[in-house]
């Protein structure tokens, strides 16, 4: 009989060891300074890093980093990041983005523009980005550069808007671009509702940038950029979220484009059905599912509309996240993401919420969302090699018999 080796991390320890803030407080196409006290960014490691990892290009269904590696996008709502700049409040950005850097992740998530969560004009955010982008660039971190957002509230040219953006991000090469956050949004500009519009508007933008057109669930012509962000339905009742985002997945990677989760359920210090969460659990179980079916993560949160570091709940909802997606990175799933009667030729599981899988020839690896008592009978040929998890989450990986 196989040796089976079980790991299960407590979430209290797991959160521990993990850490967080509340513990550490150009061609068209076709239609770096660093913070003071920071070590030069041509000596420093997260310079070198960023030398091998900037810019980076889309390939098939992943981001590749200018080594040729797989980019992994770890991302995290920070909004206010450029207005903290423009306001003259950059030793604010400045200790957001490092302690980005200190959770291990990649990607920070920026509005260029701004009414409603806070005023930032089109001009003001893009006086700031260049700095911005510097800033992350010396820390090995990309910014998703969100170009419209409340546009209604202002009168502006969005071509030139959208060219200078393009024209920035094109020199520092860390950047992201996603030219609007919820094209379809009433606070939005009745021409961003059209995705033939936005896409004329992408089409301004240097050839080289990686660009996403604005999340798709308005409409899959939103998906004609070189990447597809999504704001997956988050329900009513507490797990409704984390199971929307299989069907997610199932819509939009067939595609055949990197797809980003961008703006989940976020976390908070209270439970707000339908907006918000403040469990762990579920944040983990999200994040391994968002990770085994194949799509970039970001963690929205509360606080990250004003930039700020989590704290209690939300910081806790994070570490559990960053676990989540720490074990499927581990379990090096490789193959097609299947669901329901499909992982029933290799294992027939109970005791759980739902169950999905990604497997290959002859490797699978299950994911058991909110498993109880949970009990696995393996298909003839099938033996278990492994199982890890969290509270909200088990995963189990199993190989062909020989």
């Amino acid at each position: 009989m196989t040796r089976r080796r079980l790991t299960w991390l407590p979430l209290a320890a797991a959160l521990m060891a993990c850490g967080s803030g509340a513990d550490r407080a150009p061609h068209e196409r076709s239609a770096g300074a660093p913070a003071a006290g920071s070590a030069p960014a041509s000596t420093s490691p997260a310079a070198a890093s960023a030398a091998a990892t900037f810019p980076l290009r889309t390939e098939g269904t992943r981001f590749i980093t200018a080594a040729g590696t797989p980019f992994e996008w770890r991302g995290i709502t920070a909004f206010r990041l450029a207005e903290m700049i423009a306001g003259g409040r950059e030793s604010d950005a400045v200790a957001y983005l490092d302690w980005a850097r200190t959770e291990q992740l990649t990607v920070v998530r920026v509005l260029l523009m701004a009414k409603h969560l806070f005023e930032l004009s089109p001009q003001a955010g893009r006086a700031a980005l260049p700095r911005l982008l510097e800033l992350a660039k010396a820390r090995g971190l990309a910014v998703e550069a969100v170009a419209f957002a409340d546009t209604k509230e202002y009168a502006f040219d969005l071509e030139a808007h959208v060219r200078e953006i393009g024209r920035i991000a094109d020199e520092h090469g860390n950047a992201f671009v996603e030219i609007a956050n919820e094209p379809g949004h009433p606070t939005q500009d009745d021409r961003l509702h059209d995705p033939a519009f936005v896409q004329r508007l992408a089409a301004l933008l240097p050839e080289r940038l990686v660009v996403a057109l604005g999340s798709i669930e308005y409409a899959e012509g939103y998906g004609g950029g070189d990447y597809i962000t999504m704001h997956p339905d988050r329900g009513s009742a507490p797990w409704d979220h984390v199971l929307a985002l299989a069907d997610a997945a199932l819509r939009w990677t067939p595609l055949q484009k990197p797809v980003v989760s961008d703006e989940p359920i976020g976390a908070a210090q209270q439970f707000e059905a339908g907006r918000r969460d403040n469990e762990p659990a579920r944040f983990a179980a999200a994040a391994a599912l968002t990770a085994l079916a194949g799509m970039g993560a970001t963690f929205h949160y509360e606080g990250g509309l004003q930039a700020r570091i989590p704290q209690g709940r939300e910081a806790a909802c994070l570490a559990a996240w960053q676990l989540g997606l720490a074990l499927v990175r581990d379990a090096r799933p490789g193959g097609a993401f299947v669901t329901g009667e499909q992982i029933a030729g290799i294992a027939r599981v109970s005791g759980a919420r739902a169950v999905f899988a990604r497997t290959a020839e002859r490797r699978a690896v299950i994911l058991l969302v909110d498993p109880q008592k949970p009990a696995v009978q393996w298909g003839d040929g099938w033996a278990e090699e492994r199982r890890s998890g969290v509270p909200g989450m088990l995963l189990i990986t199993a190989a062909a018999k020989p």
